[in-house]
This record gives C-alpha cells, structure tokens and sequence, in this order.
C-alpha cells in the first residue's frame, strides 16, 4: 500500500467540509439550547463546545484564536470574506 504525503497544512477542501459540518452542528446545538434552562450545566456545556468549536477553525484558519466576522448590516448587502483577516 502505498504512503500518502502528509502536509503542515490543512488542505481548502478538508476546511471547507469541517465548516459545513460545524455549521449543522451549530444549528443543532441552537434548537437544543432553546429547549434548555438557561446556566444550567448543560446550557452552559452547549455554549462552551460552541466557543472551542469557534477556536479551533480560527486556529486552522490562521487567524487570532479570538477573532469574530465583523457585523455587516443586512441590509447593506455587504458580507466580508470568509478568508477577511484581521491585523
């Protein structure tokens, strides 16, 4: 069997599968925590896995691990980039 390369680097493609991914896992985890009380454990383990989960695409991402998509206004039209880094 041959060996496969391995890279420093995760590759566009594996990013953009995790992302979409993480993006039905949000969604999941936001209907679940609207049946939930509010700062109760598992409440708050919701909203922690949600951070690390943030964390870590940031981190595969190369950007600051406490970086947010800045607010664009809706009706502005304007979305900025998924790949926008901030200095």
């Amino acid at each position: 069997m041959p060996r496969r390369r391995r890279h420093d680097d995760i590759s566009e493609g594996h990013l953009w599968a995790i992302e979409q991914k993480m993006h039905s896992l949000d969604m999941a985890l936001d209907a679940a925590s609207l049946s939930l009380t509010p700062f109760r454990p598992h409440y708050d383990a919701i909203g922690v896995l949600k951070q690390q989960m943030r964390e870590a695409v940031n981190l595969l991402r190369d950007r600051p691990i406490d970086y947010q998509r800045p607010h664009a206004a809706p009706i502005s039209g304007l979305v900025p980039p998924q790949t926008f880094k901030r200095s």
